[in-house]
């Protein structure tokens, strides 16, 4: 590691610990409500965790555990105090950076990865989450050493120590919990042996398994970390307009001919059939409904491919700053997409790994909700493929010299 390089680690170092203690300031959104959005049900449920030792979903059947928990042990620790949880999300943000570096110098060189370093550091998604309380920050460092591991870590203990990471990520993000089974497949392929995806899958399976059968045995029905039904109706109904409507159960739904509020719609008093009333009514919302549903499907991607969310503001300025930014994310987008497509030529395994990992992740995009929040345990990869594209031309620049 050079000079430069440790230079560049401590520049970032200082800024991500910096920045925790100060979101609150410099977040427009936070400044505020420093407790916003799932930040105000993440710290309910982790602070009465703490506090009197009670687990409780207060969101449906759609919190995953993993980041709850850690939030529950920096309680117990240092009390009641969301800064000391953003002081955490540093350290993981710093732990998602490290793994980032380790993965583009793997695949690209020194460079390269600074220049992942670099751009990772200060790519707005990846440094603002560490102010808001949210599951995507133990996310990301999982994503990264995950693939890293799934890449580099090819020994019985490497591949079952990778199934434990994607364990903890279907733990921390329950819509990843299928792409263990996508990444046993693909690492049958790399691998040409059934051991490797099985010590994968067998470690991944034993990992969720414990809460598995707790949550199930605590609502009396197979809970698979997770429920998607209310989430689905959520973002596929009359009202949706891409993203998730923070008055969904106020609306007003027109399903089957007949209208209710949504509350009304969902009236059961057990989580498990009100999640089922959930899903019935989106798909059948969908069946009836199509070509709406398919205009939604084009909200939601042009959701998540705007830098903060599609906004029309009043102000002229604002809307400039908007179109600018956006302009500037969709160059590292398709810098991105360079750099992967790049990348085939020498690391086609990597490559295939992280489409398919980009693919599920648009996936339950479509499926569910657009944003830079659903897309942010993908943006490592493509910072990853941001650098390397730039890495590219400039190669190609300095061969046409």
């Amino acid at each position: 590691m050079s000079r430069a390089t440790h230079w560049l680690w401590l520049t970032v170092m200082a800024l991500r610990l910096a920045y925790a203690p100060l979101a609150t300031h410099l977040d427009p959104l936070l400044r505020a409500n420093p407790l916003h959005g799932d930040a105000i049900l993440h710290d309910q449920m982790a602070w009465r965790l703490a506090s009197i030792g009670e687990y409780r979903l207060d969101k449906g059947l759609m919190t995953a555990p993993a980041y709850i928990y850690l939030m529950a042990g920096v309680y117990a620790l240092a009390g009641h105090a969301p800064i000391a949880v953003r002081l955490l999300n540093a350290l993981l943000g710093l732990l998602a950076l490290w793994g980032l570096w380790r993965l583009t110098h793997r695949l690209a060189g020194e460079r390269a990865a600074n220049l992942a370093l670099l751009l990772g550091a200060l790519h707005p998604h990846m440094l603002m989450i560490t102010g808001w309380l949210y599951t995507e920050n133990l996310a990301l460092p999982l994503v990264v050493w995950a693939v890293y591991g799934l890449l580099a870590w090819r020994t019985s203990w490497g591949w079952a120590a990778s199934g434990a990471l994607l364990g903890l990520l279907a733990l921390t993000r329950a819509n990843f919990l299928p792409f263990v089974a996508i990444a046993g497949a693909w690492l049958l392929w790399r691998e040409r042996n059934w051991r490797p995806p099985a010590l994968l899958l067998t470690t991944a399976l034993l990992t969720v398994a414990p809460y598995v059968a707790y949550i199930s045995a605590r609502y009396g029905a197979f809970v698979p970390i997770g429920r998607g039904g209310y989430v689905l109706l959520w973002a596929n109904n009359e009202h949706a307009d891409g993203g998730y409507d923070p008055h969904f159960l106020e609306r007003t739904l027109t399903i089957g001919g007949e209208t209710k509020t949504t509350r009304e719609w969902l009236n059961a008093t057990d989580p498990i059939e009100r999640d089922r009333q959930a899903l019935r009514l989106a798909l059948q919302w969908i069946r009836e409904n199509p070509a709406q549903w398919l205009g939604l499907l084009g909200r939601k991607i042009a959701l998540t491919l705007s830098a903060f969310g599609l906004q029309n503001p009043d102000n002229r300025g604002v809307a400039a700053a908007l179109r600018l930014a956006d302009g500037v994310y969709w160059l590292f987008l398709a810098l991105a997409g360079y750099g992967l497509w790049r990348l085939r030529e020498t690391h086609r395994a990597f490559v295939w790994l992280a489409v398919l990992f980009l693919g599920w992740t648009l996936l339950t995009i479509l499926l569910y909700a657009g944003g830079s929040r659903p897309l942010l345990p993908a943006q490592p990869l493509l910072t990853l493929g941001a650098a390397a594209g730039i890495g590219a031309i400039r190669q190609r620049r300095q061969a046409q010299i």
